[in-house]
């Protein structure tokens, strides 16, 4: 596990009552770098809840996060296996994603990345067995989903292996014939995974940033060499992998930036697939905090300037659509000029943008496959046959 600085420990009383709970947490607590514990009572759950709605770009923050440790919470069961309906994401955000159910047991992250929209609460749920025994319900629920997200609120391999999440899950999907787990993390910490056969029925996914990125905006993560290296060890091990190329932060000399990660990561791996997602879900007015003004390509800072008022409250914002496309447009021709039959498609985008390269994909809005898709998992022929 890496170490967690946080201000203050916050522990539910049951964790020390139930033997497997209290068990992850004398094995966690030594790598939280905090001398501040308490109980984590009413008034504790109100300063908990404040905290976590505040957004790290925005803070002028240290090591000043809450680690909360509970036991099972029964009014977030709805969380722990939480269902994304794809079309309210289209009615509501105007992006297109696909349905698909989530599993999620930590709420907030190690990491510190200046776009995120977590706050500085971390909240880590113990009973992983009681988890673990809702699975085979999940499952019977949705008999057609093939891929499975675990997890979309935080990154788990960084809590591992004294968390013991991770591979309790690897040792289950292992076991199912159809049916996939894919793991998403910025780190490199994978060590613990190499020596457990997954069976190919787990995909580890990294979200990968260029050489800059990685070290000045990705706050405390791997820098993009350790996780491509990482990559390319889990696929040795037996692992699926793919990447997410996200947020693309559009910098000074970004071309140059991004082909050569893409050249690094496919002379070290093959992922099954490369989904693609530009810096987002904000206003025009929070982008100079967020990424230093000095670092973005200017003509694309103008654009962002110039569509403020268009893009404002939307998710596609603050770059308007064709500063989109041209970069979804260049990273496109690159995984085809370097690996041509490796699917590549866009995550969260728009109709207009899948309208204008879904040609190029070889798919559409109505029939894709993405990152973390129901769907999206081996065998889905969208995944085999690249345009």
């Amino acid at each position: 596990m890496l170490e967690l600085p946080a201000k203050t420990i916050y522990v539910d009383p049951r964790v020390r009552d139930l033997p497997n709970c209290r068990c992850r947490y004398e094995r966690m607590r030594p790598l939280v770098r905090c001398g501040e514990e308490r109980e984590l009572n009413a008034a504790a759950r109100e300063v908990v809840d404040a905290i976590g709605q505040r957004r790290h770009g925005k803070d002028d923050f240290g090591d000043d996060a809450v680690v909360v440790f509970t036991a099972w919470r029964e009014e977030w069961e709805g969380r722990y296996y939480h269902f994304r309906n794809g079309r309210s994401e289209l009615e509501h955000y105007g992006n297109v994603c696909q349905d698909a159910l989530e599993l999620n047991t930590v709420f907030g992250c190690h990491f510190r990345c200046a776009y995120c929209g977590f706050g500085r609460a971390v909240e880590i749920m113990l009973d992983i067995e009681r988890f673990l025994s809702g699975i085979p319900e999940v499952f019977a629920r949705y008999p057609d989903q093939r891929l499975y997200k675990y997890s979309n609120m935080t990154d788990l391999p960084p809590l591992e292996p004294e968390y013991d999440a991770v591979l309790p899950m690897v040792s289950l999907f292992a076991r199912e014939q159809h049916r996939y787990l894919m793991l998403f993390t910025k780190s490199d910490n994978v060590e613990f995974l190499l020596d457990t056969d997954s069976r190919g029925h787990t995909i580890v996914c990294w979200s990968l940033s260029s050489r800059t990125v990685s070290r000045e905006i990705d706050r405390r993560t791997a820098p993009m060499e350790r996780r491509i290296e990482a990559m390319r060890r889990c696929q040795q091990a037996g692992y699926g992998v793919r990447a997410r190329i996200s947020p693309i932060v559009p910098i000074v000399g970004w071309r140059e930036e991004y082909r050569d990660m893409f050249e690094r990561m496919f002379a070290a791996a093959k992922p099954d697939l490369v989904t693609l997602e530009m810096l987002g879900w904000f206003d025009f007015e929070d982008l100079a905090r967020l990424v230093p003004m000095e670092r973005l390509d200017a003509r694309f800072y103008k654009a962002a300037e110039e569509a403020q008022g268009a893009l404002r409250g939307k998710r596609s914002g603050p770059f308007p659509f064709n500063v989109r496309r041209e970069v979804y447009e260049f990273c496109i021709d690159e995984v085809h000029r370097l690996s041509p039959r490796t699917p590549v498609s866009i995550c969260h985008g728009t109709p207009s943008i899948w309208q204008s390269l879904g040609p190029k994909m070889g798919m559409d809005a109505e029939d894709f496959v993405c990152n973390c898709g129901g769907m999206s998992a081996p065998g889905n022929r969208l995944m085999t046959c690249a345009p």
